[in-house]
């Protein structure tokens, strides 16, 4: 009996001893989303060498859909290679993938993953507005993932390394409250795991709300980091870059090749004279950058910038950005103006709950083939020409409204004191010519106090209320349709009707 019992444990001893000679060269890590080709679909491999010198009649694969067997695979070694796959289908489904070595109708589990699934990917950088953290957003959703930690500045170290799949998180155990004002309320250089930011988390909710499909969304945003520190140095060891760190995470992912788009706050760092002058160039440097790096780009949303916190060429940036959205199809281009909560540099938990609702109708025309009933985007000016001896008139691309006037301190700031002016062959900027504002369907009328001819028009001022230090936020020109904020205008040519 002793012998007997023996034997059973050396046989199966050995049996259990298969495992420990396969090694994967392709498995899937736990948390990990697959992204989904056109058929809605994404391919789940196993694949890899057993190196033993018993024999093994194959190899099994149990998928598990939610919880229930959904497939079943076997598939044999040969010349001590294998592969093994599954198809999986994008939608709110936690696939478990459990192998087993199948030997004399025994099986041995070799690796159990879980909570794998299948969808979308995203990636979102640029400077602190592009990945604000806030201890107020404590939504959380299985089918929102991330991958790595964001780092900022900070060296991608060995231990962040071993930090892979996770669910996303638009909050930051590390930030002190919402102290913004001292660099930790919205985790401008800390250190975050699967932190993607509080709109970006607010983007991923609406997106899987609305469309069930998974959303995994990497944030590499660096705070005040000027375009050029966003950009690709090939020449420079990879983890010492922003765009290095970001795409070490992705290629990590395996989805270097599947972003759909990428979403870019940034510029308030280059609001000056020289910086403003080569920004599109920059952005040219950087849109190669992203279209060599990641091949399945279709979008590149851009935010133009609030005015606030910068130096004094913030007109310039946002003209720039403006014009880099009509150079380029596959950009573009959403306004932050007349977005709740900005203190001058950022935005509140609310505000930036709003870049996302402003951005979702873009992504959904883009990716979810949506067909919009209503005016999605920013309304911009067409056209502004004289339209009589003391009249000018700004035609919008749509239906807009404006607001005659916003108190600020105990001063009223009248919307028709916003509009600055520029005379033919003098770059003197000129203020308080407007007698009186009408808004018309698409267009706005300007009544003038004089006859006297001017060039070109800007709105809003650059950063500041005239004959003050606080930072302008409106009024505002909005859609009468989507009460998002026009797009901001610098020296745009005033034509003779």
């Amino acid at each position: 009996m002793k012998k007997l019992v023996l034997l059973l444990f050396l046989i199966n001893l050995g049996f259990f001893s298969y495992s420990q000679n396969i090694e994967f060269n392709k498995l899937p890590e736990d948390y990990q989303l697959f992204p989904r080709d056109d058929s809605n679909k994404a391919s789940v491999v196993f694949s890899g060498t057993y190196n033993g010198g018993l024999e093994i009649a194959q190899l099994k694969l149990k998928v598990f859909k939610n919880g229930v067997l959904y497939d079943q695979k076997k598939s044999k070694i040969q010349n001590k290679t294998f592969t093994i796959s599954s198809l999986i289908k994008a939608g709110l489904y936690n696939y478990k993938f459990e192998l087993y070595i199948e030997n004399k109708n025994k099986e041995e589990l070799v690796i159990s993953v879980d909570n794998i699934t299948c969808g979308d990917a995203y990636l979102i950088t640029g400077q602190s507005n592009s990945h604000a953290s806030s201890k107020k957003s404590i939504y959380s959703n299985s089918f929102v993932r991330s991958f790595g930690v964001k780092t900022g500045y900070e060296k991608y170290s060995e231990e962040d390394k071993k930090i892979r799949w996770g669910l996303g998180t638009g909050n930051c155990e590390n930030c002190e409250g919402e102290s913004w004002d001292k660099g930790y309320g919205g985790g401008w250089f800390v250190k975050n795991s699967h932190g993607i930011g509080v709109w970006g988390m607010e983007l991923a909710k609406l997106l899987v709300e609305k469309y069930k499909i998974p959303v995994c969304i990497i944030n590499g945003g660096s705070g005040s980091s000027t375009i050029e520190q966003n950009m690709l140095y090939p020449e420079k060891i990879s983890l010492e870059t922003s765009f290095g760190r970001l795409a070490y995470r992705v290629d990590q992912a395996g989805l270097k090749n599947h972003i759909k788009a990428i979403f870019y706050h940034q510029g308030e760092s280059d609001a000056n004279k020289i910086r403003s002058s080569s920004y599109a160039d920059n952005f040219d440097t950087l849109n190669k950058d992203w279209l060599r790096v990641y091949k399945g780009i279709k979008k590149i949303y851009i935010f133009q910038i609030h005015p606030g916190c910068g130096n004094d060429f913030q007109s310039e940036i946002r003209e720039t950005q403006y014009q880099i959205s009509k150079k380029y199809n596959h950009v573009d281009i959403m306004s932050t103006l007349g977005v709740v909560g900005h203190d001058g540099c950022h935005f509140s938990y609310k505000g930036y709950k709003e870049f996302a609702s402003r951005i979702l109708p873009l992504v959904s025309r883009d990716f979810f083939d949506n067909i919009q009933t209503s005016v999605i985007t920013s309304p911009q000016l067409l056209n502004v020409y004289y339209s009589g001896k003391k009249e000018i008139t700004m035609d919008f691309d749509q239906s807009i409204e404006f607001e005659k006037f916003l108190k600020v301190k105990g001063v009223n700031r009248q919307m028709k004191n916003q509009f600055y002016f520029i005379e033919e062959n003098n770059d003197h900027i000129l203020n308080g010519i407007v007698k009186s504002l009408l808004s018309k369907n698409n267009s706005i009328i300007i009544k003038l106090n004089s006859e006297k001819k001017y060039s070109r028009v800007i709105w809003p001022p650059n950063k500041e209320y005239l004959d003050s230090k606080d930072v302008y936020n409106g009024p505002w020109i909005r859609g009468s349709i989507n009460n998002i904020g026009a797009l901001s205008f610098n020296r745009k040519i005033l034509k003779n009707n």
